[in-house]
């Protein structure tokens, strides 16, 4: 039923929540490959800051903020794969599953609260809504 599983993780509570069931699903349906996808949302930026390469300090920020969920997927003992871009998460989420054909998402929902909802959205709400496939989304 699921044989390509997309985790999006962001180092969030309901991330690290989203991740551990995404490996228990994987688990159970015999799973062919999980992904995790972590988004770098875009932050524009007037001027760049002299002496600093912002793409290193990114992928060192990426490097540590995956490497404990790096380590928990290998010791699952499913086959996995991890990916960091940058992008709009909501959108990069859904055309990364509809190009690579995964069969769900597992994505946790921070909540914001009523009021930062509807002015800001969530990006669980849009991926929910935007996505081909089923989304499973984990407090």
């Amino acid at each position: 039923m699921y044989n390509k599983i997309l985790i999006a993780f962001d180092g969030s509570a309901p991330s690290v929540h989203a991740l551990q069931h995404g490996v228990e699903l994987a688990q159970h349906m015999d799973a062919e490959i999980v992904t995790m996808l972590h988004v770098n949302k875009n932050v524009p930026l007037q001027e760049p800051p002299l002496n600093i390469d912002l793409d290193e300090l990114l992928e060192e920020e990426d490097k540590e903020l995956l490497q404990p969920a790096v380590h928990y997927l290998s010791e699952s003992g499913i086959p996995f794969e991890s990916h960091a871009v940058s992008g709009e998460p909501s959108q990069i989420i859904t055309s990364y599953a509809k190009e690579h054909h995964y069969d769900a998402i597992v994505m946790g929902n921070t909540e914001k609260g009523i009021i930062k909802e509807a002015f800001l959205g969530s990006v669980s709400h849009q991926v929910a809504h935007t996505a081909e496939c089923p989304v499973i989304i984990i407090k």
